[in-house]
């Protein structure tokens, strides 16, 4: 027997991504018993579609405004969409409805971190931790309502237990620009001679877009600690930043002469030697 003729005919065309959700949203609109709308409504969160997923859990609820489930996702659905209010609205019902369930106290918590009420946000995570201590990202909310509270405590007076400097960067790190800049600024008018409350307090103010600031503050802090290279570094960094490349380079080669074999300082040494020769090529 000879080999079987080559099937030449187009290979079927898969389905666009989402067709077959859209299906369901269309007969579920037409009759709602047809579809779990909990679980419909969390593929169209996972797509993005939260406004669809807001109409869908809506009309869920005038049915039955008690589902938790439903209230869960409703909240989530809204937070997506924007609706912070709304959102925090449906989340804390959900979590008065069913209190031992961590989940809507976590995401309650995460509205209230996205709203800036950064006090509540931690009460109510702190809350969820008394039900789940292993949540991540419970835990994570908690810390970050504890550290904002020693920041504000320091701002406010109580500056015996904290390194500033440390306090600013633990608040750097996870994103507190404002809250750090207070603490270093606040640092600073005790004492202008720390390098490290120096550094921070520069990282902070780069961060907030003031340059002008960063800078005076790290040249001040290369006579207090010329040995220190990550100092130059961010003098350099802000200097080309303000696009002034002369002054990045000057800075980024006194970087480079205290710590000759990092990396990053090589680069950007080079970098900037690299745009200086082009000008002058110009």
């Amino acid at each position: 027997m000879g080999n079987p003729a080559l099937d030449t005919r187009p290979l079927p065309q898969a389905e666009p991504i989402g067709h077959h959700l859209n299906l369901r949203v269309l007969r579920y609109r037409s009759d709602p018993g047809h579809d779990e709308p909990v679980m419909l409504a969390r593929e169209l969160i996972a797509q993005g579609r939260y406004e669809e997923a807001v109409e869908l859990t809506t009309k869920s609820l005038d049915a039955d405004p008690e589902d938790v489930d439903l209230l869960l996702t409703h909240g989530v659905a809204m937070r997506g969409a924007g609706r912070l209010n709304t959102a925090q609205l449906a989340l804390t019902r959900a979590a008065k409805a069913d209190p031992d369930w961590s989940e809507p106290w976590r995401h309650l918590a995460e509205v209230l971190v996205a709203r800036g009420r950064l006090d509540q946000a931690s009460a109510v995570a702190e809350r969820g931790l008394e039900i789940d201590p292993f949540d991540d990202d419970l835990r994570a909310i908690f810390e970050l309502g504890e550290l904002e509270q020693r920041a504000q405590a320091y701002v406010d007076g109580e500056r015996d237990a904290e390194d500033p400097a440390l306090l600013a960067q633990a608040l750097l790190a996870r994103g507190r620009v404002d809250a750090a800049y207070e603490v270093t600024r606040t640092a600073l008018m005790d004492a202008l001679d720390d390098e490290d409350v120096m550094l921070a307090h520069a990282t902070a103010a780069r961060a907030r877009g003031e340059l002008d600031e960063a800078i005076d503050v790290l040249i001040l802090a290369t006579l207090e600690a010329p040995d220190y290279v990550d100092i130059w570094r961010l003098l350099a960094t802000c200097h080309e930043e303000r696009e002034e490349p002369d002054r990045a380079r000057e800075a980024a080669a006194k970087a480079l002469a205290i710590a000759p074999y990092d990396a990053e300082l090589r680069a950007m040494h080079a970098r900037l030697d690299a745009g200086g020769e082009t000008l002058i090529t110009l």
